[in-house]
């Protein structure tokens, strides 16, 4: 099976794309290897989240947002919620509130990181001649890199914590249905309320790529061919046999 995640607002969106990065950059950065590339790969992903989570709003939208779920585990609206559950949501919420200084900012004050991230928008542009001192780095022990990515990216911890602590309750609270799409589509207008993520399983064996158009009247998921050479594949013609996942960060 193959699970697809299919944002329904530009919130949702977001701490998608910072989980995903995060997670690009803890699997990189930990990678056991003499080879400094997976290392120069996290530090080029550092500087993706530093530009992805950078938006101002970002973290009043965290804020609230576990403010509003630590109220509904006190309140015992979450389908099995403790005390434990509000008292994490709230050790989050401080530890996001004790980054004072904008998010990044201690990378962009860094005239030596700043320099590698632009010369990384240049095709070839961190080779040794380039970059001699970003070459000498790239030459140190693996355990002295790690240490420094890790300082890097120490700051920018409490979002990846939030981020991640919001993500695992709205995946957590979903309606699922077993789906056909026949000839490969598939029309529905009882999508629940307040729904803020819809989630596809598919098995492997179809090769099929869900393509989703939703909203409060209708969720209309067209299921395409996987093509390695061709942006969008074409139309399944078959029948899709698919479980489909509403997620929502209310009571559902």
């Amino acid at each position: 099976m193959i699970r697809f995640e299919h944002p329904l607002s530009e919130r949702v969106r977001s701490f998608l794309r910072i989980e995903h990065l995060f997670n690009r950059f803890q699997t990189e950065s930990m990678r056991q290897e003499d080879s400094p590339w997976p290392h120069h790969l996290a530090l080029f992903t550092l500087f993706e989240i530093m530009e992805c989570a950078g938006r101002a709003e970002l973290k009043l939208d965290l804020l609230q947002e576990l403010e509003r779920q630590r109220q509904f585990a006190a309140a015992g609206r979450i389908q099995g919620a403790q005390a434990a559950l509000s008292a994490q949501l709230q050790a989050v919420a401080e530890n996001l509130q004790g980054i004072k200084q904008k998010f990044g900012q201690h990378l962009r004050e860094n005239d030596w990181l700043m320099a590698i991230k632009q010369r990384m928008l240049v095709a070839g542009g961190t080779s040794p001649f380039d970059l001699p001192a970003y070459y000498f780095w790239q030459r140190q022990p693996h355990a002295h890199r790690l240490a420094d990515l890790q300082k890097w990216a120490a700051t920018l911890l409490p979002t990846q914590e939030a981020v991640g602590m919001l993500l695992a309750i709205l995946r957590g609270n979903t309606a699922a249905a077993d789906c056909v799409a026949q000839k490969g589509s598939y029309q529905s207008s009882s999508l629940a309320q307040s729904i803020h993520m819809l989630t596809i399983e598919v098995g492997m064996q179809y090769r099929a790529l869900p393509e989703i158009s939703a909203n409060k009247y209708v969720t209309h998921i067209r299921f395409l061919e996987a093509s390695q050479e061709h942006a969008r594949g074409r139309p399944v013609t078959g029948d899709v046999p698919f479980k489909l996942m509403m997620c929502s960060f209310d009571p559902i």
